[in-house]
């Protein structure tokens, strides 16, 4: 009796698990698509280092500027390259809570300059959904998705 008891309070809490992301009808997408547009829209107004940080002021979105050297010397995991000058970074957090348990708490931003000051990337950064495993099955599920 104890087996099924407990058996159904393992399933019990399995299916609650999988209900909250079925709540957020793409949220956490949303917010991450809603960052990457805002910049690809503003390209025109960031083309420059100085512009790019005041648009990121104007717009209350958190940034640091690493020049060339501190971008080499990172230890930040999202950074892959750098891009010959200075590098603006940034986090935008999720609003949405349950995005911070099945994605990301943070949509992270880069802007990447030449030693001009001229753009010449923008990267948006999300972690993706996480996936449940099931070894016994060999089956992976995305959770939230």
């Amino acid at each position: 009796m104890r087996n099924v008891v407990f058996g159904v309070v393992v399933a019990a809490v399995g299916a609650l698990a999988w209900l909250p992301p079925l709540f957020t009808r793409g949220a956490c997408t949303a917010e991450f698509d809603a960052l990457s547009e805002q910049l690809q829209e503003a390209r025109a107004q960031i083309l420059t280092l100085s512009a790019a940080e005041s648009y990121l002021a104007a717009h209350g979105l958190r940034y640091q500027t690493l020049t060339d050297r501190q971008c080499e010397s990172s230890a930040l995991s999202d950074i892959v390259s750098c891009p010959g000058g200075a590098l603006i970074v940034g986090v935008l957090p999720v609003k949405n809570g349950i995005c911070h348990y099945y994605r990301d708490a943070n949509v992270r931003f880069q802007l990447g300059f030449n030693r001009f000051a001229q753009l010449v990337r923008i990267q948006t950064d999300m972690n993706p959904y996480r996936k449940l495993k099931l070894p016994l099955l060999e089956y992976e599920v995305d959770l939230g998705k």
